[in-house]
């Protein structure tokens, strides 16, 4: 088989580590003193995780969540030694010998979960950090009630042990409604997490440090949004995910509101233009005809590469500074823009989210969907650039991801 260099995606998402580390500092600066988590689960939300880690890692941040124990090791290998990683989505046949050879920090939301992580440590050697992952109300993944008496029974007893192999790192929460600030479940949550936070550290005393030290114990409970609106922040740290990328997970405040920067810019390019007379149809079904003599715009792009089709006659693309309509459905890999007489260009530039462009949030109001969606389902087929539009130099701090200053033309 002859090999060739790739050629590239005409679609690509641009990533700018400029605005990333701006978030980044403006969340931390927000939440102290608790600290910064950076959730980078599912590619970084569709943002790289390769340029995102590297380029947050580089700017001095070393705590990192993901879900999956593929994605944490993936981590280890990008980041080295440093980074203070931890995963908590995994079954019951999940390899947790992987990860515990690769110090991942692993939540644990069952007492089966702890058990097998027991049996890991004994067939490796090693010693595992876990993170009681409490159900304080969201009714996804977590301990109950009747599961973390169990659990903390089972801590007693590792105390007790001669060689514990275990260390409790961190008790942890997710928010179901910290988006919206008036809810009271979200000080319910709070009560029961906290309670449960008060019964494992009168454990962790009783054990005389064999489990982990008290004060060295991580609790955290705020997201995005609670990390945005609850002051003080509960706890000692954040896990922080789509407020990182520049987006709002407010519904009545936008990224600018909150001081936040968009990260990723979403383009593709005109490759096909074409006189229409009035009364042509345009894509499949024929869902749209044009009322008058007009020019169709062909644009790359479509529901394979993670644009969604429900936004088809809804949505509307950017091209040299002017919105036009995206018309009759997406297809799997592109989409038809009506341009009518504008002055438009095989190979010019359609911005369909950026910072000069529609936004994620507009696309997922035209897809009846949110900006976490929008962002996360961008395929893997669409290359993901790294560039930083306000820095001289073409190195991350050393980090070894490639970025163009000034402009938008380079890919890492």
């Amino acid at each position: 088989m002859t090999s060739r260099e790739s050629q590239g995606s005409v679609v690509r998402a641009e990533i700018d580590a400029a605005a990333l580390r701006a978030n980044a500092a403006v969340l931390a600066a927000g939440i102290a003193p608790a600290r910064l988590k950076c959730v980078v689960k599912a590619n970084a939300y569709g943002h790289g995780v390769d340029i995102v880690a590297t380029a947050l890692h580089a700017a001095g941040h070393r705590e990192f969540c993901v879900a999956t124990l593929d994605e944490a090791l993936h981590l280890r290998d990008l980041l080295g030694p440093d980074a203070d990683i931890m995963a908590w989505l995994y079954g019951p046949e999940s390899d947790l010998d992987a990860p515990l050879h690769a110090d991942i920090a692993l939540g644990v939301s069952t007492l089966g979960a702890l058990d097998r992580i027991l049996e890991a440590t004994e067939r490796t050697g090693t010693t595992a950090r876990i993170h009681l992952k409490i159900d304080s109300g969201l009714g996804r993944n977590g301990l109950t009630p009747d599961d973390v008496a169990a659990v903390l029974a089972k801590l007693r007893d590792c105390a007790a042990a001669d060689r514990p192999r275990l260390v409790v790192a961190g008790v942890m929460s997710h928010f179901a409604v910290a988006d919206e600030p008036d809810r009271p479940e979200t000080a319910q949550q709070q009560q029961v997490f906290d309670a449960v936070r008060d019964d494992l550290v009168a454990v962790l005393d009783a054990a005389g440090g064999r489990l982990g030290e008290v004060d060295d114990l991580d609790i955290h409970i705020a997201n995005s949004p609670a990390a945005l609106t609850l002051r003080p922040v509960p706890g000692t740290a954040a896990r922080v995910g789509l407020a990182l990328y520049g987006l709002s997970p407010l519904e009545d405040r936008s990224a600018r509101d909150l001081g936040l920067t968009p990260v990723m810019r979403l383009v593709s390019e005109v490759v096909n233009v074409k006189d229409i007379p009035a009364g042509h149809g345009a894509s499949y079904g024929l869902t749209y005809t044009a009322e008058t003599d007009t020019r169709f715009a062909l644009v790359p792009g479509g529901y394979g590469d993670g644009l969604p089709r429900s936004a088809s006659n809804r949505a509307a693309v950017t091209i040299r500074g002017q919105r036009f309509p995206v018309i009759g459905r997406i297809a799997m890999d592109q989409f038809i823009v009506d341009v009518g007489d504008a002055e438009v260009a095989v190979g010019d530039e359609v911005v369909i989210f950026g910072p000069d462009g529609p936004s994620a949030d507009e696309w997922g109001a035209w897809a009846d969907t949110i900006n976490y969606e929008i962002v996360t389902r961008i395929s893997a087929r669409v290359d993901r650039l790294g560039v930083d539009v306000t820095r001289a130099d073409v190195d991350v701090d050393g980090s070894g991801v490639d970025i163009v200053a000034g402009g938008r033309e380079g890919a890492a």
